[in-house]
């Protein structure tokens, strides 16, 4: 076992003595005495030390201070040389981090980055996050009874591509790989695909695609993707990331039609219709992980699940101040909806012992089967039912009838009552006098249509799903649900914080590791600067 310094002993002296009162009170009111008092020592540094191996003795550098320069450096958004820097001269650094010795004050650009690397790697800052962020309520009482939720999106430090730019850059890519990592293998690309994948050059090139022209250039292209799929499929370039990436995108942009039964004709890639092709694939090879949603555009989205309190509640008037704390940070694809992420969530809180008995969040998590899920947990998941179809385009909807107390419906919008109504585990239905429906002003409007079966008879169907849905919007228009739901608008606060003072807005970054990686690192960072704010 590797033995690392005991950071629990403390220093016969104070050495931050010479301070003047005021700059000394600045300071024990500062971010960095929360990390100092509450983190440092808790820091997971056994995690850390299992990649070291005990022949070459204890690491060069205190491992406490190592895992405090890089979440310092998200804290701050800091370029390694930046936080080179300001690990040798910034004084509030050194208060956090407890820096003792000369040695400590200095690491190379390149050891910031060997161990973000091996963070990342290992997916060491979600157990930071998790750790820190655990200790933190524990240390200043919060209150995690109340929570809510929403998620933001996240752009990739990419540019927008076309199918044709897909194929182009992967090409380009492998082949660059390939040349670093075996140059006899490169060797063996035809010198033309060269020139016009990776040097853009001659009449070939395809970097200034017209329009026109971009179909036929696809087909060249796809030939061309397909080629190399073929060429280097049993060799030592498979193993390369690029040529994995080739594959995909070959599979994602083409269909392989292989000729059967006659050898001289070839193999040919044929482009795939827009409309078969996956959203969830690769828009730009540059970033693999990134994905496009129409709305959000490319990148990643992030859900954050924070606490809050009611701030007219009396008690928060006398007692002592609470912060509201980030408790949950999960990245994941733009592809995948809000409402599928929030079993996820609640896992977590429940594996931390941070279940909420009061969850507030938006139309995105209310559905059914998340109402049904949170009721299983006893929480109080308050969130908008989702909005009707049809209810945008100015069409009646189920939440223009009336329905008695069994969900059947009493009355259309019109006051007509139905001839006779039935119910079952599967559907709900009203059935009504077509004569009279033909002559309601809103008949073109109405859900209600005449029966294929019954020339007399106008039939409306529904689930029960719609049914209890509709008595949710009931609710969700009385002040009662109008005064627990105005808590939610609270976190819009935390994701503008996020995305710009925590600079999540431009990220530098590429990667669903990387990107879990800062954001994770960034919401430890807010909450510690948040309970730098009560104490203050």
């Amino acid at each position: 076992m590797i033995t690392l310094r005991d950071r629990r002993t403390g220093d016969l002296f104070d050495r931050w003595s010479g301070m003047g009162e005021k700059r000394r009170r600045l300071l024990d009111c500062s971010w960095a005495e929360v990390f100092r008092s509450h983190l440092l020592d808790d820091l997971p540094i056994d995690e850390l030390s299992r990649h070291f191996d005990e022949r070459m003795g204890r690491p060069s550098k205190d491992l406490h201070i190592v895992v405090g320069v890089l979440l310092l450096q998200q804290m701050h958004d800091l370029s390694d040389a930046a936080t080179v820097e300001a690990l040798a001269f910034n004084m509030t650094w050194h208060h956090a981090l407890d820096v003792r010795t000369e040695a400590d004050c200095y690491f190379c650009e390149k050891t910031v980055r060997n161990y973000r690397r091996l963070f990342i790697a290992q997916g060491l800052d979600e157990l930071l996050f998790r750790n820190m962020t655990d200790r933190l309520v524990r240390a200043f009482a919060v209150d995690t009874s109340r929570q809510r939720m929403d998620s933001t999106a996240l752009r990739s430090a990419m540019r927008s591509l076309t199918r044709l730019g897909i194929v182009v850059e992967t090409i380009s890519k492998f082949a660059r790989e390939l040349e670093r990592c075996n140059p006899a293998l490169h060797a063996l690309i035809d010198g033309d695909m060269i020139r016009r994948y990776v040097d853009r050059e001659g009449d070939g090139c395809f970097a200034n695609t017209a329009p026109s022209a971009s179909r036929r250039r696809l087909d060249e292209a796809g030939c061309d993707l397909l080629h190399l799929k073929l060429q280097f499929r049993n060799t030592a370039a498979a193993e390369l990331s690029g040529y994995a990436l080739l594959a995909q995108v070959l599979n994602e942009q083409f269909e392989v039609v292989e000729t059967e039964g006659d050898d001289t004709l070839p193999t040919v890639a044929i482009p795939r219709k827009p409309v078969d092709i996956s959203c969830d694939g690769v828009c730009n090879p540059a970033d693999p992980d990134a994905s496009y949603n129409a709305h959000k555009g490319l990148g990643y989205m992030a859900q954050i699940v924070e606490t809050y309190a009611e701030d007219d509640d009396p008690a928060l008037l006398t007692g002592p101040r609470s912060p509201d704390l980030i408790t949950h940070v999960a990245v994941h694809k733009m592809t995948v909806h809000d409402g599928h992420r929030l079993p996820d969530a609640l896992d977590d809180l429940a594996e931390r012992s941070l279940t909420p008995q009061v969850l507030l969040a938006d139309s995105h998590y209310g559905s059914a089967d998340n109402m049904i899920l949170a009721d299983e947990r006893a929480i109080g998941l308050t969130a908008p039912a989702p909005t009707a179809k049809g209810r945008s385009s100015g069409r009646l909807t189920l939440e223009d009838f009336n329905l008695d107390e069994d969900r059947l419906v009493a009355r259309c919008p019109n006051g007509v009552a139905p001839v006779s109504t039935s119910a079952s585990t599967a559907k709900l239905q009203a059935r009504f006098d077509l004569a009279i429906c033909r002559k309601c002003p809103n008949r073109t409007r109405c859900p209600v249509q005449a029966d294929k079966h019954d020339g007399q008879i106008a039939r409306f169907q529904y689930t029960p799903t719609r049914a209890k849905n509709q008595k949710r919007r009931l609710y969700e228009s009385s002040d009662a649900f109008r005064e627990i739901y105005r808590w939610r608008a609270g976190i819009e606060a935390t994701m503008s914080r996020l995305k710009h003072q925590m600079k999540l807005a431009n990220l530098r970054i590429r990667g669903m590791p990387a990107m879990r990686y800062t954001v994770n690192m960034r919401a430890l960072s807010l909450n510690i600067r948040r309970c730098a704010a009560v104490q203050a």
